[in-house]
Formats: C-alpha cells, sequence, structure tokens
C-alpha cells in the first residue's frame, strides 16, 4: 500500500512461460473486486475503500492463455482518516483531552497539537481520546488525530482548535500607598490572559481581592500593622492560570498610642515612651516649638531621647511609626515645657570697700528664679536666690578665685549653669609677714606667704629720722635698699592685683645699728688684758670689740656699756681692735681699729741641769724675742727660794743657781720681762738636790737566815736607800729600802762584811754614810734538805749524821720572820704549823747555840701559794668586761682567772701579776670570778666566788609616740639585762640634743619642735657602765590635728554640701585632709569612703547623697608626719525626697501617703501652682489629708535638723499619669560603685606622672556633666582620694613617691552613672 495515496501496488516476480501481461485483482470480503493490468511486474491499484482487508491475486497471460491466480496474499488498506476530532482543556493541569470517532482499520491513533509558534504535543492511544500534555500556557493549538494500523497511518483529520489555561502573572510591582493604606500591584501580561484577580490574606484571615483586564490593581482598605501575602491568578474566562509566586507585603503601620514624655532637666532633652504598635520597624519622635524649631528621635524601640532642645520652649510632640516603606503613621500631639535657658550676659562686680561681689545677668526665657552660685577655687561655694536678674554675695572669702555661674530655674527643671565669669576677690591681708635686716648691705629683706591672685607687693617704710623707702615684688619678698643706720622703720605690705591694692598688713623693723666712734684700747698688764672704751652708737644693744692678730687670734668681749675688757690675749701680740653695734638681728660695720701691745710670753723649754757633785743647778730656755730681760726662781720649802737673772746685750738665754742646800725639791720657773709688763711664769721644773748623807747606819747579824739587818737615820731628799756589804774578794750583797732598815741576805759564812748605806733621789745620789763591819759565823754543818708538801702545813727537814751533838734543832724563819722550830736526835724532823705562801729560810744546829759554828748554812724553800684573797671586780665600761685583781702572793709564779656567767659562758685568763682583763662578756649577766695561784708544782684552791654584773645589753624594741598635745614623745622599750636605769635620747636634724631618764622601761622627752624630724634612741646604764645606744629611730614631731573643727551641711540645687572648717594648727608647712565615712539610706551595704585632697586651707566641702549618715575627720602632715584624726564629728545629711507617694480618693478630701523616708523627722507637702508654692500640710506621719488640691499640683519633701529634701513630684495617683522624675530616685553612690548602663566608660587618652603629680585626660563622654575619679593607693586600698570634675581632665599633686597608684574614671550626669574605666601608673621622686 502506499499509505500517503491510498493506492495499492501489487509486485510480483516475472513469470516463466511466456507471458506478455499480468492483471492483479483485489477482491473485498463483500465480493467486490478491483483489478490492473501491467506488462511489467507491478501495477497499482486506487481508490480502495480504506480501512478494508483484500484478497490479492496475479494472473499471468499472453494471447494465448492465462495462466491461474497466484497464491492469494492479503492487503489491508490505509486506515480511515478519523472524524469529529474534538479538545477539551483540564484547566488544572494545562493538559488537552482530544476525542474523536473511531475509523476503520486503525489499530491505533496519534493526536498532534501544535501552537502558533510551532510548538507540538502529542498523544497516542488506541482509544479513541487521549490526553496532550506539556503544553504551552496561554496559546492557541491545532490539534489533528491520525488512525495508525500495521503499516500506514491516515491522513489527518480536520484541524480542530483549543486554548491552553493562561500563564502565571508573575508580580512585578508591589507599592504600599502610605496615606490610603492600599496596596498598588504590577505584573507582566501572561499568555493567554483575559482577566485578572489579586488576593491579599493576613496572618489573622483578613483578606482583600481586586479583579482587573489589566496588569495592575489596587488592594484598598488593608488594615494597619500587618503582614499580608499577596497572590495573582490570570484567567481566560474558562480557566484560570496558577496561582504566582506570593510577595509578603506590610500594610502602613498603626498610629502610636499612650505617649508620653519626660523632660531631663540637666542635658534639656526628652525621653519620649509610647506604647509598642504594630508592624513598625521603628518610631521617628518630632517635637516642634511654638517658635518653628523642629527637632526629633528615631529608635527601634519604644523610647526616644529628644536632645537639643531648645531652652525655656513648649514643645508640640508627636511620634511617628515607621515600617520600610511608610512613616505616615503619627500619633496624637502632646505638649512639654523644656527646662529655661542657661542665664547669659552674666556680670560680676566687686566692691573694693566691703568686699561685696553683685552678680547680674539677662533674663532667661522660661525662668521663674534664679540661683547664682560661686565656686571658690580652694572647694569653698556659696550661693544667692533670686526671681530678679541679680543678687548679692556679701561675704565671700578674700584672695580666691571663685568661678560664678548661675541656674534659671522654673517650677519643674533648673537649667545647666552660665557660662562661668571669673572674679577674684579682694585679696586677703599679707600673711606671715616677716622683716630681717641683711646686716651687710644695710637693707631689709621683707617675706610673706605668696598669697592667692596677688599679682604683686609694694612694701613701704618710714623711719623716725624721716627717711622712706620702698620696693615691690610678684615674689614672696624684696629688698628695702640703703635704709639709715639705728632706725625703728615702719613698714606697710600692701597685696595687689590692679583692681583693689587696700589690703594692708603693718609691722616695724629696727635697721642695722650705728657704727661706734672713738675707740681706744690700753693694756692691763696684771691680767694681760686690753682694756676698751668707746662712744655711743644710735641702735645699738649690745657692743662686741674684737682684738685680733697678724696670725689670726681673736680676743673679743661684750657690753650693753661702753666698755669692755679683752681678756684671754695671746702674750708677745700686738692686737687690732674694733668694736662693732648690735642689736637682736644686725651688727654694724667695724669701727676704726685701735692697736694693743701685750705682755711678753712665758720662756719655753725650760731645762735645769742639776750638777751634784759642785751644789749648783744651770737653768735654760728658748730664746724670746719680745722680753728685755729673764728672772729665775727656784721655790723650795722649809729653806729660802733661789734665783738668777738675765739681763743686758746680748740678751742670754740661761742663768746658774749655786750653793744648793742638800735634800731639797725646787720648783724652777722662769719670768719673762719686758718694760713693765712681765710675762707669766714658765712651766715650773720639778729639780731636786742631792739627799743628805744617810747618820746612824748600824747593823745586827740574824744567824738564822744568815743576813744583816741594818738601820739608819732618814736623810732629807732621799727617795730610796742603798745598803752594801762588802766582804772583799768580791764576795758583795745589797739591798735597796725605801724606809730606814733593810735586810742584807744571802751573806757568806764566816766573812767580815763591812757596810754603808747611800741616799738617793731621781737627780743625784748623796756620798756614803760612815761604814760599820759586821763578821759572819762559820757552818760546820754542811748539807740540809727541806721538803714542803702541795697544801701542807709542815716542812720535813732532813740533814747529815753528826756526832757533834746527840739532838739537832732546826729552825725555819719566814719572812715576816715568824719562827718554827723542831728538834730530833736523828737526821731528820718535821717544823709544823708553816703557813702558805711563804718564803721560809731553814737552818739546823745545836740547842741554844744558833750562832755558833755549829750550824748549818741558811736553805731556802717557798711553800705552796696561798687560796688569792681580795679578789676585787671591777667593771671595765669602755671594753664591755672587767678588771679582776686580788692580793699579792710572794711565791705564786702564774694564776689562773675563771669566770662563768650564768647563760653558761666561760671564760679563763692566765696572769703572771695579780690583775686580769677579761673584754667582751656577755651583756648583762651576772658572772662568778674565782682565782687560782700556781708556783712550781703546786696550785692553790680556787679562791671563794665573787659575783658581778657585766655592762648593762643594749635595750631593743624601741618605740616612740609623739604626743603634739604637749610637744613630747613617749620612749618605750624591752627591759634590758642588768639594767638598772635607763637615758633615752631625742637629737635633732641640727644637732640638739633632749633627754629624759627612768628607772622603768619607758620616759617621756619634753621639748621636742612640732614638724622636726629626731633621731630617737636609749641606752641602758647599771650605775657604773652604759650600754651603747639602741639602734636609732627616726621619728617626727608631727602636728596635732585641729582643736576645732566645724561642719554644717547644705542644699545646693540637689547636692548636699558637707561644709567643713577647722581651727589652724600651728606648725611648719601643715597642710590639711578632711576624711568622710558613712552609709546611705542606713544601709549596711551602702557604704561611702571619701576625701579631701591635701590641702593648706582651713576649709573644704565635699558632696554627700541625701540621707547619708556620716562621721567626718580631719588631719594634718607636714614633713615630720602625720596627725592621728581629729575628734570624729557625726551626723547625718537632709534626708532624701519620700518615694511611693499616692493620692487616693477625689480632692474633697483626698489622702496623701508616702514611704518613710531614712533620718526624715518631718514631711511636708506643698500645692504648687504657677509661680507660687503654698505648704497645705507639715506632719510627722507618712499621710495627709488634703482638701481641694489636685495631685498634679503637689510636691512632697521630707527634713529634719540639717535641712529639707529636695521635692517629690512623683505622684501615683488615679487622674495623675505616673511622673519619674529620675533626680528623685535612690542615689547612686560612689562607695558601691553601682553601675547604670546608659553612659559610655570614659576612655582614658592620657595618664602620665611627673614626680609625685599626675596628669590625666580621657575622651568626652557624651550626656556626661561630670567625672567621678578615684585614687587608690594600690599596696592601701583604704587610702584613697575621690575627686569630682566637670571637663576632660584633673591633675593631682602631693602623691606619695614611688608608689603605685591605680585612677578610677566614671562618667555621671542627673540619673545615671557609668562604668569605671581603670589606670594604673607609679609615681617618681619629688621633683
Amino acid at each position: 500500500m502506499d499509505c500517503l495515496s491510498n493506492i495499492a501496488v501489487v509486485m510480483w516476480a516475472v513469470s516463466d512461460g511466456g507471458a506478455e501481461y499480468y492483471t492483479a485483482t483485489v477482491e473485498h470480503e463483500d465480493g467486490q473486486s478491483k483489478s490492473c493490468m501491467s506488462s511489467s511486474f507491478q501495477c497499482g491499484m486506487p481508490d480502495l475503500r480504506c480501512g478494508q482487508n483484500y484478497t490479492v491475486t496475479v494472473t499471468a497471460s499472453n494471447q494465448h492463455c492465462h495462466s491461474d491466480p497466484s497464491v492469494v496474499n492479503t492487503l489491508t488498506t490505509v486506515p480511515c482518516v478519523p472524524t469529529h476530532v474534538v479538545a477539551v482543556m483540564d484547566c488544572s493541569d494545562n493538559t488537552a483531552s482530544v476525542t474523536w470517532s473511531p475509523t476503520q482499520g486503525a489499530l491505533s491513533y496519534r493526536a498532534m497539537a501544535q501552537s502558533p509558534r510551532g510548538a507540538l504535543s502529542s498523544c497516542e492511544s488506541t482509544d479513541p481520546q487521549c490526553i496532550l500534555a506539556n503544553l504551552i500556557c496561554g496559546v492557541p493549538y491545532t490539534v489533528q488525530v491520525v488512525a495508525v494500523n500495521e503499516r500506514c497511518s491516515s491522513l489527518p483529520s480536520h484541524l480542530a482548535e483549543f486554548q491552553t489555561v493562561p500563564c502565571t502573572p508573575e508580580i512585578t510591582g508591589v507599592l504600599l500607598d502610605c496615606y490610603t493604606d492600599s496596596v498598588l500591584l504590577e505584573w507582566a501580561y501572561a499568555e493567554g490572559a483575559v482577566s485578572y484577580i489579586a488576593t491579599a490574606q493576613s496572618g489573622d484571615k483578613q483578606t482583600a481581592t481586586c479583579n482587573t483586564n489589566h496588569t495592575n490593581c489596587e488592594l484598598m482598605e488593608l488594615a494597619c500593622g500587618q503582614t499580608y501575602t499577596v497572590t495573582l491568578r490570570a484567567s481566560d474566562g474558562q480557566c484560570d492560570s496558577f496561582q504566582s509566586t506570593s510577595v509578603k507585603v506590610s500594610s502602613v503601620p498603626c498610629p502610636p498610642q499612650a505617649v508620653v514624655s519626660q523632660l531631663n532637666c540637666l542635658a534639656n532633652s526628652a525621653r519620649v515612651e509610647w506604647e509598642s504598635s504594630s508592624g513598625v520597624d521603628s518610631y521617628t519622635v518630632q517635637a516642634m516649638s511654638m517658635e518653628g524649631d523642629v527637632t526629633g528621635c528615631e529608635t527601634d524601640g519604644n523610647v526616644c531621647s529628644i536632645l537639643d532642645l531648645v531652652c525655656g520652649s513648649t514643645y508640640n510632640i508627636s511620634v511617628n511609626a515607621v515600617s520600610n516603606e511608610c512613616n505616615e503613621s503619627e500619633s496624637t500631639l502632646i505638649q512639654m515645657q523644656t527646662a529655661p535657658c542657661v542665664p547669659e550676659q552674666l556680670e560680676a562686680n566687686m566692691d573694693c570697700d566691703s568686699g561685696s561681689v553683685s552678680v547680674s545677668w539677662e533674663p532667661s526665657n522660661g525662668a521663674t528664679s534664679y540661683t547664682a552660685v560661686a565656686q571658690g577655687n580652694g572647694g569653698y561655694a556659696s550661693s544667692c536666690n533670686s526671681s530678679d536678674t541679680s543678687c548679692q554675695f556679701p561675704e565671700l572669702l578674700c584672695g580666691l578665685s571663685y568661678s560664678i555661674t548661675v541656674q534659671a530655674s522654673d517650677d519643674v527643671c533648673n537649667s545647666a549653669d552660665s557660662s562661668a565669669v571669673q572674679l577674684n576677690t579682694l585679696l586677703c591681708e599679707p600673711q606671715n609677714v616677716s622683716a630681717q635686716m641683711e646686716c651687710g648691705s644695710n637693707a631689709g629683706l621683707v617675706s610673706w606667704e605668696q598669697g592667692e591672685l596677688v599679682s604683686s607687693y609694694l612694701v613701704r617704710a618710714v623711719s623716725p629720722d624721716g627717711h622712706r623707702t620702698q620696693c615691690d615684688s610678684n615674689a614672696t619678698s624684696c629688698r628695702l635698699p640703703s635704709m639709715h643706720c639705728g632706725q625703728q622703720y615702719n613698714l606697710t605690705v600692701t597685696a595687689q592685683d590692679g583692681s583693689c591694692d587696700n589690703s594692708n598688713a603693718y609691722l616695724s623693723l629696727q635697721s642695722v645699728p650705728c657704727n661706734p666712734t672713738n675707740v681706744q684700747a690700753s693694756l692691763q698688764c696684771l691680767s694681760n688684758s686690753a682694756a676698751v672704751t668707746w662712744e655711743r652708737a644710735s641702735g645699738a644693744v649690745l657692743y662686741q670689740a674684737v682684738g685680733t692678730t697678724d696670725g689670726g687670734h681673736q680676743a673679743m668681749c661684750n657690753n650693753s656699756q661702753t666698755h669692755c675688757d679683752l681678756s684671754g690675749l695671746q702674750c708677745g701680740q700686738t692686737y687690732n681692735v674694733t668694736v662693732v653695734s648690735k642689736d637682736d638681728t644686725c651688727s654694724s660695720v667695724d669701727s676704726d681699729t685701735a692697736h694693743v701691745r701685750t705682755a711678753p710670753c712665758p720662756s719655753q723649754d725650760v731645762a735645769v741641769d742639776v750638777q751634784c757633785a759642785a751644789g749648783s743647778m744651770m737653768v735654760t730656755w728658748s730664746a724670746n724675742p719680745n722680753a728685755e730681760s729673764f728672772h729665775v726662781t727656784a721655790v723650795t720649802s722649809g729653806s729660802a727660794d733661789l734665783s738668777c737673772d738675765s739681763r743686758g746685750l746680748p740678751i742670754r738665754t740661761g742663768c746658774s743657781i749655786e750653793n744648793l742646800p742638800c735634800g731639797h725639791l725646787y720648783s724652777v720657773t722662769v719670768t719673762s720681762i719686758r718694760g713693765g709688763c712681765k710675762s707669766k711664769v714658765s712651766g715650773a721644773v720639778a729639780v731636786s738636790s742631792a739627799p743628805c748623807v744617810p747618820q746612824n747606819a748600824k747593823g745586827s747579824l740574824d744567824c738564822i737566815s744568815n743576813s744583816v739587818w741594818v738601820s739608819w737615820d732618814a736623810s732629807t731628799g732621799a727617795q730610796t736607800y742603798t745598803v752594801l756589804a762588802n766582804g772583799g774578794g768580791g764576795v758583795n750583797s745589797t739591798c735597796t729600802s725605801y724606809s730606814t732598815a733593810c735586810n742584807v741576805p744571802d751573806l757568806a759564812c764566816g766573812t767580815q762584811y763591812t757596810f754603808h748605806v747611800t741616799a738617793v733621789n731621781t737627780h743625784c745620789q748623796s756620798s756614803p754614810s760612815n761604814t760599820f763591819q759586821i763578821e759572819t759565823g762559820p757552818c760546820a754543818l754542811k748539807t740540809i734538805t727541806a721538803v714542803n708538801a702541795c697544801h701542807s702545813s709542815s716542812i720535813v727537814v732532813s740533814w747529815e749524821h753528826t756526832e757533834l751533838s746527840p739532838t739537832i734543832v732546826a729552825t725555819a724563819e719566814g719572812q715576816d720572820q715568824s719562827m718554827f722550830t723542831c728538834n730530833s736526835t736523828s737526821t731528820s724532823c718535821e717544823l709544823m704549823g708553816v703557813r702558805c705562801g711563804m718564803h721560809y729560810t731553814i737552818i739546823v744546829s745545836v740547842p741554844s747555840d744558833k750562832c755558833s759554828t755549829l750550824r748549818s748554812p741558811p736553805k731556802k724553800i717557798n711553800t705552796a701559794p696561798c687560796v688569792p684573797e681580795d679578789v676585787t671586780v671591777v667593771a671595765s665600761c669602755k671594753a664591755e668586761g672587767t678588771v679582776v685583781s686580788w692580793a699579792h702572793s710572794l711565791v705564786a709564779q702564774s694564776y689562773l682567772l675563771t669566770a662563768t656567767s650564768r647563760d653558761g659562758d666561760v671564760r679563763t685568763c692566765n696572769s703572771s701579776v695579780n690583775k686580769c682583763t677579761l673584754a667582751k662578756l656577755h651583756c648583762g649577766q651576772p658572772y662568778t670570778f674565782s682565782v687560782t695561784a700556781s708556783a712550781s708544782t703546786c696550785t692553790s684552791k680556787a679562791s671563794p666566788n665573787v659575783t658581778f654584773s657585766t655592762v648593762p645589753c643594749d635595750p631593743i624594741g624601741l618605740s616612740v609616740h609623739v604626743q603634739c598635745e604637749t610637744s613630747s614623745g613617749v620612749l618605750s622599750w624591752s627591759p634590758s639585762q642588768g639594767s638598772v636605769g635607763y637615758y633615752g635620747f631625742a637629737q635633732s636634724e641640727d644637732g640638739d640634743m633632749l633627754y629624759c631618764d627612768s628607772m622603768d622601761t619607758s620616759c617621756t622627752i619634753q621639748g621636742l619642735d612640732c614638724g622636726a624630724m629626731y633621731n630617737f634612741s636609749v641606752l641602758a646604764s647599771d650605775g657604773v657602765c652604759n650600754s651603747s645606744y639602741s639602734q636609732p629611730l627616726l621619728e617626727g614631731a608631727a602636728p596635732c590635728a585641729p582643736a576645732k573643727v566645724r561642719n554644717r551641711m547644705q542644699l545646693i540645687g540637689k547636692t548636699h554640701f558637707a561644709r567643713t572648717s577647722w581651727s589652724a594648727v600651728v606648725c611648719p608647712n601643715v597642710e590639711y585632709l578632711v576624711e568622710m565615712t558613712g552609709s546611705i539610706l542606713d544601709d549596711p551595704q551602702a557604704m561611702f569612703d571619701v576625701s579631701s585632697y591635701w590641702i593648706k586651707y582651713t576649709f573644704f566641702e565635699l558632696a554627700l547623697p541625701c540621707g547619708s549618715s556620716y562621721s567626718l575627720t580631719v588631719r594634718t602632715r607636714n614633713s615630720a608626719g602625720t596627725s592621728k584624726p581629729s575628734t570624729p564629728i557625726t551626723g547625718t545629711t537632709a534626708p532624701c525626697a519620700p518615694l511611693g507617694v499616692n493620692y487616693t480618693g477625689d480632692n474633697t478630701p483626698a489622702m496623701l501617703s508616702w514611704e518613710a523616708a531614712v533620718f526624715a523627722t518631718q514631711y511636708t507637702v506643698y500645692d504648687v501652682t504657677g509661680d507660687s508654692r503654698t505648704q497645705v500640710c507639715s506632719t510627722t506621719e507618712l499621710s495627709c489629708q488634703l482638701n481641694n488640691v489636685q495631685p498634679g499640683a503637689i510636691e512632697v519633701t521630707a527634713s529634719n535638723a540639717v535641712g529639707e529634701s529636695v521635692p517629690t513630684k512623683d505622684i501615683n495617683g488615679p487622674s495623675n499619669r505616673h511622673r519619674r522624675d529620675l533626680g528623685m530616685a535612690k542615689p547612686a553612690t560612689f562607695a558601691e560603685f553601682r553601675i547604670r548602663e546608659e553612659l559610655s566608660e570614659p576612655k582614658v587618652l592620657v595618664a602620665t606622672v611627673t614626680g609625685v603629680s599626675l596628669h590625666m585626660e580621657w575622651a568626652p563622654v557624651r550626656d556626661a556633666t561630670l567625672y567621678t575619679i578615684i585614687i587608690v593607693q594600690e599596696d592601701t586600698p583604704s587610702r584613697r582620694q575621690v575627686l569630682t570634675v566637670s571637663e576632660e581632665l584633673t591633675n593631682v599633686n602631693d602623691l606619695e613617691p614611688s608608689t603605685r597608684y591605680c585612677i578610677f574614671v566614671s562618667a555621671k550626669n542627673e540619673h545615671t552613672q557609668s562604668n569605671y574605666s581603670k589606670e594604673c601608673v607609679t609615681t617618681g621622686v619629688p621633683m
């Protein structure tokens, strides 16, 4: 089949057998047939019925025959074209449902749709319908259907048309009309759309719609403050498009409700509050004054502050709710009166005569009254109130620079302070004026304390003789030149500032006295002094004469009369004598010079040579050029004085005195002589003539010791005697004695000795005395021995056996001539009862014949040393020890001293003499001392213990309590071992010493100078020795605290000031510090601790919170230290304004009640109407009944004996909107550092330290009116200074040197206070 033409083409293979043509036959089932003939191998048959099955056969033919038909083939024709095609749109999914009539021969169908732009869509089905999908929206389609069998498709059906669903519109613009609260929508044209419908639905299901044939429409009457979801559909009359993408749109914000305003008086700003409204992104507050000034603020919340309001104006305030699209939702207008304007054109003038200051200014808009405040640079403030534009300050302090400001007030607010006018008050009378003469220049030096604000000083001087002089200076002193001598000048010191120069101080000054005249001087030989005279000089109180040698020696004398004697003159000098006049301060210039020559000097280097043999002395001395002659005198007692002279030229320096008698002691002096004056005698030289020859010398033999006792008469002039025993052949023996007897020992047996005595003194010895002879006896018994055991009282004597006598006697003689004997018939015996420490001489002999030849030579023996006696201990203070001595022992060769202290210290000392020194013993300890004596192999027992206490210990633990009231210092210390008393000392820096003594461990030193530094020390004494000084303790005599302190509370504005003054403390360079501690509102958790800085004034003021109790003290300091606090002054401030004020009932009557205010004793209710303020109730209770008083006109105050609080205007009532006055809120305190977040923390820009001074700057903080600075000493946090300043900088002086400080800075205004910023610095040393 040719599917397109519906022609059947029959093809076959060529038949064998000569076929000439072929006939193809197609036959329908109903018997109808068609055929075609062809000589080739195919032929076509048109016009077959569509959709039918045919049988096909082919017959081959020639001219003669026909073949049989071929095998039957079946042929199916092209399906019939579908009819009744219909397309119906499904609006919900933009598909078309196509239907048609079934056709013959169709096994399936294909529907094909095409848009005018060529977009195709098709669907196939075995049923006579199918769905066209993926259609393009909003366009017309034509659709045809073809029937399909296994081989062919029919021709397309007739066209059927349909329109697809309109395209979904796309919203291109949404515009909110803020004035009509409608939304204008715009969109692009949607294909196929005939009309559109827009829908807006809010969250609470409110709906608005609009219909249009255009591409925009307006949604009307939207509810305010809603967010709408807007959608759009397009329609062609049959179908609606899909819903467009939704768009969110907010309607016009709702107008703010319940708008209230609150004025910030200090900043002249308004705090506006309202109830939040729906649909608002932000709010714009607009304030318009009656004069046309417009201002406002914006916020995202429901509170906004309007800044920079014009003072003294009435503003209409409205709040606009603002969204992203609209700002036309305006609230109802409210009115507000701003704070009064700051007074301008401030002028201040001072009356020089009275010192009164008058202040005037221009009227301020909105003001009903004014307060002028004069703030002194010392912290003192004064104020005056006026309803006019001027007021008077009658009693400002002198010499201060006052900053004067004026504040305007109405019934609600105070303005900010006006620009300050600086005014210097009447200068104070110059203080501490003193005058003294510059003695050398005849100039007067006048000095004074620098006064505040003084530009210069003028000093005028007038003397009784009419002389006038003056000087001026801008410093603290000046010189009055060329003052006449001897005059009492009257001085006037005037402080000047160029305005009022009438502050005078008066004093007098004595000028330098005139110099004496007609000075004369004469020598007085007997006293070697000079009598000086002169004439009286003007202004002289005292005269001083001075004599000076060329070598620089001076002698002086003083007298109030016109004469005096210069004594103590050096010999042999010429003195230049001058006289000066003196008063209590100065000396005059020297008078003319007088000259005087003194007596010659005594002779020097006097020497005497005694010529013993010649009986003369030669006296010599050094040359003396001032002498003309010399006289030598030799003075003795019991005989005539002797002398010699040296005269004439050349002057000899020696002379001889002859014929000296024996035995005299002479004192030899030399006197120099010139003219009629003799020198003082020279230093005496003691000499002796030769002693006289001893007389009546005689002797006696001691047979036991074989010695001779020689005696003689005393010789004049003898100091010692020497006895010589000459035995010939070189056998001699001598003895020396200070008395008139001597024992010549160790004589040989059987020898004749010749004895003579010689007297001896320092210079000479006499001739020998007459001689005498004695012969010693022979010694037949040759050898004996003697033994004394240690500590034994016997001596065993033994000898060789002899036949000369059956009995032998042993005899011992001690050095004290004591005798012991024993006898024996053998060769030994024992001498009993001998004593220790003795020299014994022993012989043995036959009885009763001691000096016969039957005796032995003497035998000497020493007994053991005795126990040392008379042990004496003497303190050695310097060596911190002792000197111990004891009785001498004749036999001891050495001694051992042992000292033992109570604390166990043991000291020993070995000595060969009877004295020992122990040094550096333990202080304050009792030592026991004992001594043993040793000789050869024997040592005595120890002496009885002697107890002695050593030098007392140095005192320790010294402390000083300086009592400024009595100018004394109480020293106390720990007890010192070994002491019985103490001495305390205080030495000042200039060396002056004060002392006290006590037997206890404290004493009081009187007479300390206030402001002076002292080194305090103490030493202990035991009555003999003193300890060393204790470690010195440096303390100052610090000034006393002020004796009288006064405090007065005063309310200025809304601030309570403690105005403190005190009596001056008499002490050099005193500074003062005011310290206050207390609590706020009687709350133990709300404490404060504030102080001034160190000042030289005797007044200060500190700001305190209302409702505070305080304790106030004042301390002083100078270089000597800091005083104790003064006696505390306690008190309270005025109470805070009552809180919680409630107005109940109507106004006839109404009940007003409030909460108790701490420290309040009385409450007062005022009716404030216009400019008048009327008291309507005063009570001690917490409520009051009112009649005909509206709540909006009420003020309530609390008061006590100190003062009245600021008024409360915060009234809660049925018809009175709750008003907040933040100035009445509980005050934040600097002690607790309570922080509110509304002010930003100050940013420190500069913090530098120079020496002990701090300079600090910080960035300004918006809305801040004051700054609080707290300076904390890091190592002593309780020591702090609190300052309040209005500028962004501060300078602090007199910090402690080399100390770390932390500085905290906080910004504050009337309502709140910021966080504290912190900066730490370390001070250096004073510059």
